[in-house]
């Protein structure tokens, strides 16, 4: 029980830096940024970002899909040593930043598309590193010939 809470905090704690180096990497996209962000209203947030360029929203969805990826891959590692069926515990750290990602989206608005691309982004980048992780060993990976 312990090693999964572990591994859970693990791949959160590696997926949450993932998000946050690429909005770092998604500012160098931006045009310019806001200088008074920590004194900008929830309008001057949103008028920001309509004007930010596509690539800006675009490099932050791909980080949420690398950081799907790796919080599936990393407890899917760490919690197999011992025991199957880990599938629940990638998924769970899917809900859990899909939660954390569409509430940070009402506090930063952005554009739709971005929301809905968040909401889809994790499940199935955890559901994939999942399926990477555990190798042709396991049952439900087809074995090669």
């Amino acid at each position: 029980m312990g090693r999964r809470v572990l591994a859970v905090i693990t791949a959160l704690i590696t997926s949450f830096a993932i998000i946050l180096t690429g909005w770092m990497v998604s500012q160098i996209a931006a045009f310019s940024s806001m200088s008074y962000g920590q004194f900008a209203s929830y309008n001057d947030w949103l008028a920001y970002a309509n004007s930010a360029p596509p690539l800006y929203w675009g490099v932050a969805l791909a980080s949420y899909a690398v950081a799907g990826f790796a919080g599936g891959w990393i407890v899917s590692k760490m919690a197999r040593r011992w025991s199957t069926g880990s599938y629940a515990l990638s998924m769970l750290v899917a809900a859990i930043l899909t939660v954390f990602s569409v509430a940070s989206y009402f506090y930063f608005p952005g554009p739709v598309w971005f929301l809905i691309g968040t909401i889809v982004a994790f499940f199935p980048t955890a559901a994939l590193a999942h399926r990477m992780a555990e190798g042709p060993a396991h049952v439900h990976v087809p074995e090669t010939v």
